[in-house]
């Protein structure tokens, strides 16, 4: 049996463990990266892209902007409306509430994303990166982990001191490391297909989120895509689906057929492809454990998902940066034990991604509670500036809970100008 040796070895090449793989060859770190496909590879996902995800890019991707004008494959979204159960809407356009250069937002499917990720990761030196590649197990010892992976149907072992975990929703070592069950409070099922000849609205550059009754805590979705098709969809947490007995895929087809803010606009649609579903680890704990004995989580792996927006893109790429670097620190101080871990990865990802979430979880909570409140929302929104960047920012996560305490910052929390 083949046998290889790698100080670090990232398992996945999704936006989290590409991200991992950019930012250790930007540091100059040699390491292997794997996936248990090939690229280009379908993914069901929502396909948006938040201003974070080029935050993040333009670190490790030179020309990254340049990339992402290219309309062929790029659509870039400009506004987005949101529905509440009553059918009332109210349009945002971050770009009149967010200063200018932090509210791209865009649309690109994952089978072109993430190969646009891959490419980039092949063309760094110090990558190795190995496609059609299954980790079967591993184990830890004191000199590090053994991974028994399959390339191409054959059995190899790979020798490395630590592994940063990018291996999904279902992760092998996301289990290990919790040593839990996935809890279906923390998952949401989503499905997803494209559509083409839908009815547009505007000048068909928004996202449409539809908080409807029938999916609430979930919401449906229209966003369009760069060829003129449409990724429509919707998600629900996993336990809302189980005690109700909900089949998302009926649910999804009788929206479409029956809603009355959707029955007109489908009329003359064709669905593209057959309906496909997925789970989304979401993150509802303020101070997550995303790390143990050399071994870093990242991406859905980490369970790091926007609990609101189920965007996971973004938090999956910061994930991918600070692991890197957690990863560098480790091999210089040749400490990979979960206290030094915990000391430099773990507090990252509370900073950086789920403390941003307390303001919106609360916010959920309390709309959630009273649907009602959500119809006001609606109202007040085209009405008053204050209301519409108070809301904008909160999607966007610009501002934390402990900011509402603080007078200083409410001219930027509800001020009526970002620029």
């Amino acid at each position: 049996m083949e046998s290889y040796n790698f100080d670090i070895v990232v398992c996945g090449a999704g936006p989290a463990g590409a991200s991992t793989s950019l930012f250790l060859s930007k540091e100059g770190i040699r390491h292997l990266i794997l996936d248990k496909t090939s690229f280009p590879r379908k993914k069901v996902c929502g396909d948006g892209i938040t201003p974070v995800c080029l935050t993040m890019l333009e670190q490790v991707i030179p020309g990254v902007k340049k990339d992402f004008a290219k309309p062929e494959h790029f659509k870039k979204i400009n506004r987005f409306r949101l529905y509440g159960p009553s059918g009332r809407f109210a349009d945002l356009d971050p770009a009149d509430y967010i200063p200018e250069g932090k509210s791209q937002l865009f649309t690109v499917s994952r089978f072109t994303f993430d190969e646009y990720l891959v490419n980039h990761v092949k063309q760094q030196e110090p990558a190795k990166f190995w496609d059609q590649t299954k980790v079967l197990d591993y184990e830890k010892n004191e000199n590090g982990i053994t991974l028994t992976v399959e390339r191409n149907g054959e059995p190899i072992i790979i020798h490395c001191k630590m592994v940063v975990a990018a291996d999904g929703d279902r992760s092998l070592f996301k289990k290990r490391v919790l040593g839990t069950a996935i809890d279906r409070t923390k998952m949401v099922a989503a499905i997803r297909t494209y559509y083409k000849n839908v009815k547009p609205i505007n000048d068909n550059d928004q996202y449409e989120i539809f908080a409807f009754n029938e999916v609430l805590p979930g919401y449906f979705w229209i966003f369009p895509m760069a060829d003129g098709t449409y990724n429509v969809g919707l998600g629900i947490t996993s336990d809302v689906i189980q005690a109700k007995k909900i089949n998302l895929k009926k649910l999804q087809n009788q929206l479409i057929a029956e809603h009355p803010l959707l029955a007109d606009r489908f009329k003359d649609a064709e669905m593209l492809h057959a309906i496909e579903g997925s789970g989304l680890p979401i993150m509802m704990d303020k101070h997550p454990k995303v790390s143990d004995d050399r071994v870093l989580l990242v991406g859905d792996a980490a369970s790091v998902a926007d609990p609101i927006s189920g965007e996971g893109i973004g938090p999956g790429l910061i994930t991918g940066k600070y692991a890197a670097l957690a990863a560098m620190e480790a091999l210089k101080a040749n400490d990979f034990s979960a206290a030094f871990l915990q000391k430099t990865y773990d507090p990252k990802i509370h900073e950086k991604i789920t403390n941003d979430y307390e303001l919106r979880l609360k916010l959920f909570d309390w709309f959630m509670h009273r649907p009602w409140r959500i119809h006001v929302l609606l109202w007040a929104a085209p009405k008053l500036g204050v209301i519409r960047h108070f809301f904008t920012n909160s999607v966007n996560a610009r501002f934390k809970w402990s900011d509402l305490r603080n007078p200083m910052k409410w001219w930027g929390i509800f001020g009526v100008s970002g620029k």
